[in-house]
């Protein structure tokens, strides 16, 4: 068995078991699977909570150079951005954007939007009666929570009360909801109350019976919850649900639901997960079967990682495991933090992990959905929340290097950290510990996985190159074994005075991760990462503007710089690269850039994954096809491979200019096609031909695709659908997958290959419909 292999298998069989203090709140239930439709509220825990508590965002100062101007601009530009998007708007200020309003008020005073605020707060009273269903539970409680004042609170009670009322009297279906559960948590968070955490149950129930609205595997429907063991379909929604499987096992001590819930994520991060943090890989902002993990074409959503480490901070507070704070944190310093451009006020939806440089790939302003900026403005305002935590026990888990300050209740008694750290440029972090008098505490470091070999749990990526320095801690100068225990902390328990401080150094060496080989995407490829931050090539740096086909050799020099001119500061890497387009190899100086900076200087190439050869055939191609072909005359010829589309341009096209001879398309060999092409469209003016399909095509926003001669048709049969790859869908078919190629025989007829016939070669009518798949040079 491989490496990856076993220590995946390891991750998966071992992640259920491995919840520490889970235990202690979560009971093991029945093994059955049906779940009574109607609420049970009564016989619901009230006591139960997360082992670990957060502290509270506005119980710490972060005062670094990394997150501290973010949260100051999202304060200052982005909250007020979204705002005054929203003022006009029927619903008016809501959701996450009201919701971040709501937290960056309790850190800093602004009149304005604490007029806004208001405003809403008082239209949301003086709405008659409850409000329809629970979609202002989760503001109600962020309102209380924030300000201590229980208006909404008390309204959104009389809400719950009528939805338990119709749920009891009517049984009504899931409605497709995404949220519905996790608001009932909040609100039960605040009130204490079961007959909210029983709403919150019920509508994780009800989801999977047979009469669910739209019941799909996209909306996570097609089963019972608890039943559900891989992560499918939409990823917002889908991780939505999975956190609300999270807090209701966790608070109910079912868990049956933890356990499904558990199960998800390790799907997600072992087989679905992108080396930026991001989850989604389809164009239906959904995730794609295992190791399916394209670049050029990736979704990535910005809400998508947003919940994820929500997901994934919730798993550590319920276990203590500083693995899903290793998840959260490549998700934070990465795809979350690339969301919102530089000004502050142009966002992505998508976050793809390579650009052809065409447009779709310009940050934008106003979109006619707009969910992601709102769940942005809420992770940063309330972002230094994920910094530390404490356990039952008084202990202090310091989590995220963050240059910061916070105080902690242990035995009733204040201790106090200050941080001064160089992260995510610098390794180094000072702790100074303060106590008003000598007092006993455990302060538990973390041990970053990126810092222990580790690029994420479950073996999906993994470090090329050798181990950097090991890990330096010291106390007081005093130097401290640093042996991470199972759970991924190294504890310093002791009495604490007024003056002690602990040194922690973390190796900052670039390092290159390679994916699983079953990720076919990133077949001789690497990214480059430092500490938690992903590089990437991008065309202002990137020779003659082009990223795409970037080969960094793996014995390239990778030296780190901190360059303080580049968007406030950052440290860039120095390189060399050569285009694999370009037969000489002739290399020239390169140099990455943090993945999160990317799209801030105008449209252009990009690439996270760069090649560390040459392309060979089989591998993805520039454009996100399949190289075919490696011209042995490229030097003179000016085109080194053919790339095939990915998928087919049309399963039924005829060729054109039936009964008619065209000047031209008389090419047959390798090279050939593409002036074909050219003839075929100058003398037919029938839109539907094949040539103009493969003239019209795009893949990822790359152009300049042609039908196929003879010979490069033949070539692409041999390397690719005979080898097994090329998704040529020929199965059970005897003579219905032909492809036309480019190359003519006379008035009548123009030549196609059988892929079904063992690429046997015919001749057919121009006007019969045969399949068509295009190729380009590069």
């Amino acid at each position: 068995m491989k490496g990856s292999d076993l220590q995946r298998r390891r991750f998966l069989i071992g992640a259920p078991l491995a919840v520490g203090l889970l235990s202690e709140v979560v009971s093991t239930a029945s093994a059955a699977t049906d779940i009574a439709p109607t609420i049970a509220s009564a016989t619901l825990p009230t006591a139960r909570d997360f082992p670990l508590q957060a502290t509270p965002f506005w119980d710490v100062t972060v005062k670094d150079g990394f997150w501290a101007p973010k949260i100051a601009r999202n304060a200052t530009v982005t909250i007020p951005f979204e705002v005054a998007k929203l003022t006009d708007t029927e619903r008016g200020l809501n959701g996450g954007v009201l919701e971040a309003a709501i937290f960056t008020l309790r850190t800093r005073k602004d009149a304005r939007l604490q007029a806004h605020v208001d405003s809403r707060v008082q239209a949301m009273l003086a709405k008659a009666g409850p409000a329809n269903g629970n979609r202002d539970f989760e503001i109600a409680a962020s309102y209380y929570t924030t300000t201590g004042k229980r208006a909404l609170i008390d309204k959104a009670i009389g809400s719950a009360d009528a939805l338990d009322r119709n749920f009891r009297e009517k049984d009504p279906p899931f409605s497709g909801g995404e949220r519905d559960a996790l608001n009932c948590v909040q609100l039960y968070r605040v009130t204490g109350d079961p007959r909210h955490l029983g709403l919150a149950k019920h509508y994780l129930d009800i989801r999977g019976r047979p009469d669910s609205a739209g019941r799909s595997r996209h909306n996570q429907s097609n089963r019972p919850v608890t039943e559900q063991r891989e992560a499918v379909g939409h990823a917002v929604n889908g991780v939505t649900l999975t956190l609300s499987m999270v807090d209701v096992g966790v608070l109910t001590g079912d868990r049956r639901y933890f356990d499904a819930a558990h199960h998800m994520w390790s799907d997600i991060v072992a087989r679905k997960l992108y080396v930026t943090g991001g989850i989604g890989s389809s164009g239906n902002e959904g995730f794609g079967l295992p190791y399916w993990l394209p670049n050029i074409s990736a979704y990535s959503e910005t809400c998508a990682v947003l919940m994820f480490q929500t997901l994934s901070h919730r798993l550590f507070l319920a276990t203590g495991d500083s693995r899903y704070v290793d998840v959260m944190e490549w998700g934070m310093y990465n795809n979350a933090v690339d969301g919102v451009g530089q000004s502050g006020e142009h966002f992505f939806y998508v976050n793809r992990l390579a650009s052809a440089g065409d447009g779709r790939d310009a940050r934008w302003q106003h979109a006619s959905l707009e969910c992601c900026p709102p769940n942005l403005v809420r992770f940063f305002a309330s972002m230094p929340g994920l910094i530390y935590a404490q356990d039952k026990a008084g202990a202090v888990h310091v989590n995220l290097y963050v240059s910061s300050s916070a105080s902690f209740d242990v035995g009733g008694k204040p201790l106090s950290l200050s941080v001064e750290s160089g992260m995510p440029w610098e390794g180094a972090s000072r702790i100074a510990v303060s106590a008003e008098v000598p007092l006993k505490a455990a302060i538990r470091l973390r041990i970053p996985g990126w810092a222990r070999g580790e690029v994420t749990p479950g073996g999906l990526y993994s470090f090329a190159d050798k181990a950097p320095a090991p890990v330096r801690i010291t106390l007081n100068g005093a130097p401290v074994a640093v042996t991470p225990d199972r759970l991924g902390y190294v504890t310093i328990d002791r009495t604490w005075k007024r003056g002690d401080a602990i040194d922690v150094e973390f190796p900052m060496t670039p390092r290159r991760i390679i994916a699983d080989k079953r990720v076919k995407d990133d077949v001789r490829r690497a990214a480059i990462a430092r500490g938690p931050i992903v590089y990437c090539a991008e065309w202002p740096e990137a020779p003659g503007g082009k990223a795409l086909d970037l080969v960094v050799a793996a014995d390239a020099p990778l030296a780190p710089r901190f360059d303080t001119a580049f968007f406030g500061g950052a440290t860039v890497i120095d390189t060399v690269a050569h285009r694999a387009t370009d037969a000489s190899g002739k290399a020239a100086p390169l140099q990455l850039i943090p993945y999160h900076l990317w799209a801030n200087r105008g449209v252009g190439e990009m690439s996270v994954w760069l090649l560390t050869q040459d392309y060979e055939v089989g591998d993805v191609g520039p454009a996100g096809g399949l190289i075919f072909h490696k011209n042995p005359d490229a030097a003179t010829q000016g085109w080194r491979y053919l790339e095939a589309a990915p998928f087919d341009q049309s399963i039924g096209a005829p060729w054109g200019c039936f009964r008619r001879e065209i000047a031209g398309a008389r090419g047959v060999a390798i090279g050939t096609g593409k002036q074909n092409t050219a003839d075929m469209i100058a003398a037919c003016n029938d839109p539907a031909g094949a040539a103009r399909i493969c003239a019209a095509f795009s893949l990822s926003g790359v152009k300049g695709w042609f039908l196929p001669s003879r010979d490069e048709l033949a070539e692409m049969y041999k390397t690719l659908k005979a080898t097994g790859v090329g998704e040529f869908h020929d199965a059970g078919m005897v003579d219905n997958c032909e492809y036309w190629a480019s190359s003519q025989h006379d008035a009548d007829m123009a030549v196609h290959i059988d892929f079904a016939d063992a690429g046997r070669l015919h001749g057919d009518d121009k006007d019969f419909p045969r399949r068509v798949r295009a190729i380009r040079m590069i």
